[in-house]
């Protein structure tokens, strides 16, 4: 279980998270909603162990949280591809940065499969729809197998057709690796379609205002009812 505990970040004195405390379990995908500047993103680069300096506690299976001891998948919301590098090369970017991490090729293979970009994968960056380039960024995610996945609002940038089939795709992947994932997002919609937990967060400072566990979750999923799930949440957080 990932444990954040009394989190609070400031940017000079300006406060982006405040009091933010979650349990994630493992294994388990949390789909956190919040307004712009709520502090999501804050929260991602603090898992990342890009912003160093904070308070509070952060713990995984009850040993101190270290970003450099944690194998951690990340996908940002602009795809973070090298464009001068094949969606091959960009997928097997995570065993060129670390030399002693091993994997099988058809391991590899098989995600690559699993989000239909097996004829892509000669192509660069610059030749990818937003669609294409955000199942690659999920492909070199995934192969790094990781103990804990971050997604930054990964499906803002794409249409609504293929926002749909690239979280269908996602989560068809997830099920085979059930690995433990944060998923950030300003839209309730996707927050549903791919959450297990919903956590609502209140404007700056951040802090968690609802939790949800969704009983719409589903890897396959049912449209009307998430819909319908999607309104009582509106109704009863007036989000």
């Amino acid at each position: 279980m990932l444990s954040i505990e009394h989190l609070s970040v400031k940017y000079g004195d300006t406060e982006a998270l405040n009091d933010f405390s979650l349990s994630i379990r493992t294994g388990e995908i949390y789909s956190l909603i919040g307004p712009s500047g709520c502090g999501k993103s804050t929260l991602l680069k603090v898992l990342c162990g890009i912003i160093k300096e904070y308070g509070g506690q952060i713990t995984l299976n009850n040993k101190t949280f270290s970003p450099k001891e944690t194998s951690i998948g990340y996908v940002p919301q602009h795809y973070g591809l090298l464009d001068w590098k094949t969606v091959k090369e960009n997928i097997y970017l995570p065993f060129k940065l670390s030399p002693g991490k091993t994997f099988k090729e058809t391991e590899v293979n098989e995600i690559i499969h699993s989000l239909e970009i097996e004829d892509l994968v000669d192509r660069y960056p610059s030749q990818l729809s937003g669609g294409q380039k955000q199942r690659a960024a999920l492909a070199r995610a995934f192969v790094s197998q990781p103990d804990i996945l971050l997604m930054d609002e990964p499906f803002s940038s794409l249409d609504t057709f293929t926002s749909e089939v690239s979280q269908r795709l996602f989560l068809r992947l997830w099920q085979k690796q059930k690995v433990t994932t944060l998923f950030i997002t300003h839209n309730i919609h996707e927050a549903v379609s791919i959450g297990k937990h919903i956590v609502i967060m209140s404007k700056t400072p951040g802090k968690i205002i609802h939790e949800i566990e969704n009983p719409m979750f589903s890897v396959s999923g049912y449209q009307e009812e998430k819909l319908r799930f999607v309104a009582s949440i509106v109704q009863k957080t007036g989000y």
